[in-house]
């Protein structure tokens, strides 16, 4: 399946030389349903990448305001990720050697902040992972945020929480999605099905979809099929995804 993917990343992605860059066209679509695209050029022995504002600027056209919370959790989304941001634009160098990973990196970057979109009027204060966050501390679920794993491609996954294996309870770690659609849905099985083999055999995916508007058709069942637990945010309570989440 890694092969597929990759394969089919090959062929969907292309480029052009617009005067010292490079422009790239990625397969995955931005809130406006337009192909998410960045610019590289090289500086030496550094590869520099840019998306020109295209993010930041486009969520300002949809309306979208940065407040103290939601900037502060713009600059969490980058330093997570190793980018930074000038302007409006979202930067980052790496070596030349390091182009694929820092270019799988930048592109997931451009996609965490562009879902910035679908944070609805009366969550302005409140982030889903701050939800999550304390929705784990009101049910003594211990948890460390914001982890990376290397999969077998050699490309580093980001997940929100990591639930610590206990004596009766195996490794779990956990994904939040805000806009749960077949997108978000291929990039997360991608990245679990590429970590799973590196970590222990009996590691489990907890994926949190926020079901406050809806949840695109087939997305619960395709992450059942790939053995995912799924627990949306509204059925959090109940007793079955409170084991699951539990250490003992």
């Amino acid at each position: 399946m890694i092969s597929e993917y990759t394969e089919w990343l090959k062929k969907e992605i292309s480029f052009e030389r617009i005067g010292e860059y490079y422009e790239i066209t990625t397969p995955y679509l931005d809130n406006a349903h337009d192909y998410i695209q960045m610019y590289v050029k090289q500086q030496g022995q550094e590869v520099f990448f840019t998306d020109d504002g295209a993010i930041i600027n486009g969520l300002k056209m949809c309306g979208f305001q940065f407040t103290p919370n939601r900037r502060k959790y713009l600059e969490q989304i980058l330093f997570q990720y190793g980018i930074k941001l000038q302007g409006n634009e979202l930067t980052a160098k790496a070596p030349i050697g390091a182009f694929p990973q820092k270019k799988h990196m930048f592109v997931q970057a451009m996609l965490r902040v562009d879902d910035m979109f679908t944070i609805t009027r009366s969550r302005v204060s409140s982030f889903f992972t701050e939800d999550i966050q304390t929705f784990f501390e009101e049910k003594d679920i211990f948890s460390t945020e914001n982890v990376q794993f290397t999969g077998i491609s050699g490309f580093s996954h980001n997940y929100d929480f990591l639930l610590q294996r206990s004596r009766t309870k195996p490794e779990r770690l956990c994904r939040a999605v805000n806009n749960p659609d077949r997108a978000s849905m291929g990039t997360i099985l991608f990245a679990w099905n590429d970590t799973k083999p590196s970590r222990r055999d009996d590691s489990q995916l907890i994926v949190f979809l926020n079901d406050q508007d809806n949840v695109a058709k087939g997305v619960e069942d395709a992450y059942t099929n790939y053995n995912v637990h799924v627990i949306r945010w509204s059925e959090r309570e109940q007793e079955n995804n409170l084991s699951i989440l539990s250490a003992s």
